[in-house]
C-alpha cells in the first residue's frame, strides 16, 4: 500500500489526468466555436456579391445554417436563428433583398456573439494557464526538497 507521498503523487497523476481531460473537451469546444465563426464570416463574405443575387443569398444561407448545426452557446444559437430567418425571408424574394441590411443582421446578431464566445473561452483558458503556471511552480519547489532531502540522507549513509 502506497504511503505519505506517494498517496500524494497518485492524487495529483489522477487530477492531472481529469485536467486532461477537461482539455481535450475545451479544445474540442474550442474547434467547434471557431468552425462556426468561419462559416459566419463565410456567409458574410458570400453577401458581398449583389449581382448573381439568389444564389448569393442561398450559399449565405448554407453558411448560416451550418452554423446553426454546429452550436451549442444559447446566444450564439439565437443570433444565428434570427439570421437564418432574415435569409429565409431574402431567398423568396432575392431581388428585393437589403444585403447591407442582411450583413449588419449577420455580424450583430450571430457574429458579434460567436466572438464574444471564444474571447470568453479564451480568457477562462488563459485563467487557467496560468493556474497550471503557479502549480509547476509548486511542483518544481516540492522536487527540489525531496532531491534536497534525498541527497542529505545518501551523504549521510556514506
Amino acid at each position: 500500500m502506497p504511503r505519505g507521498s506517494a498517496v500524494h503523487a497518485m492524487q495529483a497523476e489522477s487530477l492531472i489526468r481529469s485536467a486532461a481531460q477537461n482539455l481535450a473537451a475545451a479544445k474540442a469546444a474550442h474547434d467547434r466555436d471557431m468552425k462556426i465563426l468561419r462559416h459566419l464570416r463565410s456567409a458574410e463574405e458570400s453577401l458581398t456579391d449583389s449581382m448573381q443575387r439568389h444564389a448569393t443569398i442561398q450559399k449565405a444561407w448554407e453558411h448560416v445554417s451550418a452554423a446553426e448545426d454546429l452550436v451549442t452557446d444559447f446566444t450564439v444559437k439565437q443570433g444565428v436563428i434570427r439570421t437564418r430567418q432574415e435569409l429565409d425571408v431574402a431567398r423568396r424574394s432575392p431581388a428585393s433583398a437589403d444585403f447591407e441590411r442582411l450583413r449588419s443582421t449577420l455580424r450583430s446578431e450571430a457574429v458579434g456573439p460567436a466572438v464574444r464566445l471564444i474571447v470568453r473561452r479564451a480568457s477562462e483558458l488563459q485563467e487557467d494557464l496560468l493556474a497550471w503556471i503557479k502549480i509547476q511552480e509548486l511542483i518544481a519547489s516540492h522536487l527540489r526538497q525531496l532531491s534536497e532531502i534525498t541527497y542529505e540522507g545518501l551523504r549521510e549513509s556514506q
